[in-house]
């Protein structure tokens, strides 16, 4: 693996602000993203290297990153040991020169919100919580000038303490605004894809903390909406709300009453809109079909919709606009092709390649990736990506890995892996099972397979395990499978349910504990999607999907590796204890429950390259030596 993933280097994260590109470089040989910038002349700049600002025993890395309006400032996050727990720092451009504003208790996904002017950030606040309180309650939105102490920053979101716009103690506050308008947007979320929505002139921000903001209520949860752009006097508003493949409405801000919305773009039965983002010349959005990427643009003049034509068949994973300028850009990437980014000029209707792109020694060309079906218990015909070498012969000997995640609407989109490679030139199989809890099928596919509806989702994961056995992929004794995160739910009961049915399970920073989420950090914020333990419904459905209660001594169980990063702020690492312990004292197959620990990590958000490797050969190592095959080692 390391062969082939120092031989790569990977861009990430493009963003665009003042004619410049902002971006992360995991450059050939080195073990963690830089941050860099490229200009009209095309040349590449590092700005951070957060090799050089690792603590002793420990590292750095950035969580993320937000240039200011006019490209000349920059605001990043800046967490140690993987706890994606930051600091945001802020930069000049032009000299890479740090200021003195630092802010700190910054989760590492929030990243700093501009004022358009660039003299100042809104931004998003952990609690400052007592040992044992989880840190992720209590959160406030904050407003922070540039060049006045921290201390004195101004509260403009939290709790009750804002009247118009009132918190739970679960939901994340934030509040933003766009270079083009005289507009504030308030939201609270959460860990679903639906949010709160809110919005009031920027000229009535209360920062004084005395009178509040007068902010005006555009969507409530029920509303089911997803994402905002503010362009002119109107609001973009991307909802699921009756449209499980989602749609585009727009309403005045003046009067924003999504019951009169003007829709924009309406559900397309056979694509479902994935993202969107306002450039100066139109609203960009892009959907997916049948797995794969398509980009639109809409005038913002109210022209007819376009498609953009993309240079081949692929993904887009992200979508970079500047509001201040027109086009857009994005990168294209498949499961065998490394990514490329593009840009895309609507007054020539071409797109060009932007000059950034993976550059990598592994070699996809033997390797193929196909997509089937596999029919779940109820019927239900459950998507599955399979990549093999092209040679393989089906003759249900080879060592297959079976993924899958199915929780909050996330799909498993095709991307490129050196890691993977390395897998699958010595003839094993990699499998991914896009069950429903993800979105792969649009908003109804999510709620399909989360709350009462979970066990969905495993039954998926059971029958594609079962489609690769019998179309001879594999056979019991050659069959892992695999989750982490969210994903320990679902590949946690899996093999509860069906413990005959794979060798072994790795499970990665898991929550294999539901039951009990309200005991760990980030537990409240956990409920929309799982389920309230407090409550009768909550209870009963946590119980029917939760791993460790299922869990039955003098049960033949498949052999499990966890890992886990004993600075994992996300799931608790003592979920893992308490599943592997049930698991050494119930099981009679006398296969090996182990489980790895890395001091140095978190959820696995910000490791190190060698820690990613050498925690995949751990795992793989341990696969393999469970189904005895050295031959397929020794390759």
């Amino acid at each position: 693996m390391r062969e082939l993933g120092l031989g790569t280097s990977t861009p990430s994260g493009l963003q665009l602000a003042g004619g410049r590109a902002f971006y992360f470089v995991l450059a050939e040989g080195e073990q963690l993203p830089r941050l860099c910038t490229r200009g009209p002349d095309g040349k590449e700049r590092t700005l951070v290297d957060p090799a050089s600002k690792g603590a002793k025993g420990s590292h750095s890395s950035i969580n993320n990153f937000a240039p200011s309006p006019d490209g000349k400032l920059l605001a990043y996050n800046l967490s140690t040991g993987g706890s994606e727990v930051s600091a945001i720092h802020v930069m000049v451009v032009e000299t890479a020169k740090e200021l003195p504003d630092v802010v700190e208790r910054i989760w590492g996904e929030f990243p700093a919100a501009w004022l358009p002017s660039g003299k100042g950030f809104f931004y998003t606040q952990m609690a400052d919580a007592p040992a044992g309180a989880d840190p992720m309650l209590n959160m406030r939105a904050l407003l922070h000038p540039l060049g006045e102490p921290v201390a004195k920053d101004r509260v403009v979101l939290a709790g009750a303490g804002s009247p118009s716009m009132p918190l739970a103690p679960e939901e994340f506050p934030g509040v933003g605004t766009q270079p083009d308008t005289d507009w504030l947007v308030a939201t609270a979320g959460g860990a679903h894809a639906n949010a709160r929505f809110a919005v009031a002139p920027r000229a009535k921000l209360d920062a004084s903390g005395k009178a509040g903001t007068p902010w005006r209520p555009v969507a409530t949860y029920d509303d089911d909406v997803e994402n905002v752009v503010i362009h002119g006097d109107r609001l973009y508003v991307q909802t699921y709300k009756n449209a499980s493949n989602r749609r585009l409405v727009s309403v005045p801000l003046a009067d924003p009453d999504l019951s009169k919305a003007r829709i924009e773009v309406p559900e397309d039965p056979d694509a479902t809109i994935v993202a969107i983002a306002g450039a100066r010349d139109g609203l960009y959005v892009e959907k997916r079909f049948e797995g794969r990427a398509r980009l639109w643009r809409l005038p913002w003049n109210g022209g007819a919709a376009e498609q953009v034509a993309l240079p081949m068949d692929g993904w887009i994973d992200g979508l970079a606009t500047d509001p201040l300028r027109d086009g857009a850009s994005f990168d294209l990437k498949t499961w065998t092709m490394p990514d490329t980014y593009y840009a895309y000029e609507p007054a020539s209707r071409k797109v060009q390649p932007l000059g950034i792109a993976t550059t990598t020694t592994a070699n996809y060309a033997g390797i193929v990736a196909e997509e089937v079906e596999a029919v779940s218990a109820d019927g239900t015909h459950v998507p599955l990506s399979i990549l093999r070498r092209k040679d393989l012969v089906l003759d249900g000997s080879h060592p297959t890995f079976l993924r899958g995640y199915g929780a909050y609407g996330i799909s498993a989109s095709p991307y490129f892996s050196t890691e993977r490679l390395a897998w699958l030139e010595r003839g094993g199989v990699s499998a991914i099972a896009h069950v429903r809890g993800g979105g792969d099928k649009g908003e109804r596919w999510h709620a399909e397979g989360s709350h009462e509806h979970k066990m969905n989702g495993i039954r998926d994961l059971i029958a594609c395990a079962q489609y690769l056995i019998d179309k001879k992929f594999t056979n019991p004794s050659h069959l892992f499978v695999g989750g982490g995160s969210a994903g320990g739910i679902l590949v946690g009961r899996a093999i509860t349910e069906r413990p005959d049915l794979f060798a072994a399970a790795d499970i990665a920073v898991g929550m294999v504990n539901p039951i009990r989420l309200l005991a760990a950090e980030n537990g409240a914020n956990q409920k929309v999607e799982f389920g309230d333990p407090e409550s009768e419904t909550g209870f009963r459905t946590l119980l029917e999907v939760d791993p460790y209660q299922h869990v039955a001594p003098g049960t033949a169980y498949p052999a499990v590796i966890f890992t886990v990063g004993l600075n994992d702020r996300r799931v608790a690492p003592w979920m893992t204890g308490k599943m592997a312990a049930r698991l050494q004292v119930a099981t009679t197959s006398g296969k090996p429950v182990l489980v790895r620990i890395d001091p140095d990590a978190g959820h696995g958000i910000g490791s190190s390259r060698d820690q990613a490797y050498a925690e995949v050969a751990d795992v793989w190592s341990f696969l393999l030596g469970v189904a005895g095959d050295p031959a397929f080692v020794a390759k």
